[in-house]
């Protein structure tokens, strides 16, 4: 934890100081993607291999589901009801 901490206070002078370097900005901002992939990958292969979390995917994709039917209804009827009861038909007007 204090490698993780240290690298990451002495990253802000670093980054401070070649600010205005674009070719060191570049580098930097490739690189830092290419780590992000990286743990995506890594991520994918470890959720991958675990045998109780495949086992329950079909549960998982039908709680999804369910949680994104709500979040749709729900922003269906906000909406329904920011034109209704407050904005009145001013959108209308324009």
């Amino acid at each position: 934890m204090f490698i993780e901490v240290g690298c990451i206070l002495a990253g802000i002078p670093a980054g401070y100081l070649l600010r205005n370097r674009q070719k060191a900005v570049h580098a930097v901002d490739k690189l830092t993607m290419w780590a992000i992939y990286g743990l995506l990958f890594l991520l994918g292969v470890s959720l991958g291999s675990n045998d109780d979390l495949v086992s329950q995917l079909g549960t998982i994709g039908v709680r999804a589901l369910v949680i994104s039917l709500c979040c749709l209804i729900g922003s269906a009827a906000a909406t329904w009801a920011l034109e209704r009861y407050i904005l009145r038909g001013r959108l209308d007007e324009r």
